[in-house]
């Protein structure tokens, strides 16, 4: 009778780590989920603001600079306007992964910003660093080379990044 107790009890812990398991899992997808951007699927903005937040406080206690981008696509508005929706949002999804193949850091992070805007966090980069990541990225854009017959700019999708770092926090 013991043998079979065991083997109830053993299947029973077995059943509730089996269970904890599929919850903590469930859970990662969730927070996977909440921190990407549902078209792109790279990282959205409560994700950014949280990698923010943690990078200011890490930066300013080693005294390293934090360098940001902000990453807009020009006139897109034109190019949803002449070509719709669904080809607006790859456009959008071919610039995001431009934009990501750029870095390659654990620490750096490419969100989506917001509609058309994108923002790049470079933690421990300073101005100079920040400056060639801008032109590397407006490069990759220009690479993919996405036709924009409407943009007074040129004929294909191009993006306009400003650049700021604190060098002391």
């Amino acid at each position: 009778g013991s043998v079979l107790a065991n083997g109830r009890g053993g299947a029973a812990a077995n059943a509730l780590q089996r269970g904890q398991r599929v919850q903590y899992a469930q859970k990662l997808v969730m927070q996977q989920l909440l921190a990407t951007d549902a078209l792109t699927g790279i990282a959205n903005r409560r994700n950014f603001d949280t990698a923010l937040e943690r990078e200011w406080r890490r930066c300013s206690r080693s005294g390293q600079p934090l360098s940001l981008l902000m990453i807009d696509v020009d006139h897109f508005k034109a190019y949803n306007d002449r070509f719709g929706h669904q080809r607006g949002d790859e456009c959008l999804r071919r610039v995001a992964r431009a934009l990501t193949d750029c870095i390659g850091r654990p620490a750096d992070l490419v969100a989506r910003y917001g509609g058309e805007e994108f923002v790049c966090l470079l933690p421990e980069v300073g101005r100079r660093g920040a400056a060639k990541m801008a032109r590397r990225m407006a490069a990759a854009i220009a690479r993919i080379a996405i036709a924009h017959p409407d943009s007074p700019l040129g004929a294909h999708v191009t993006v306009s990044i400003g650049v700021a770092t604190v060098a002391e926090i």
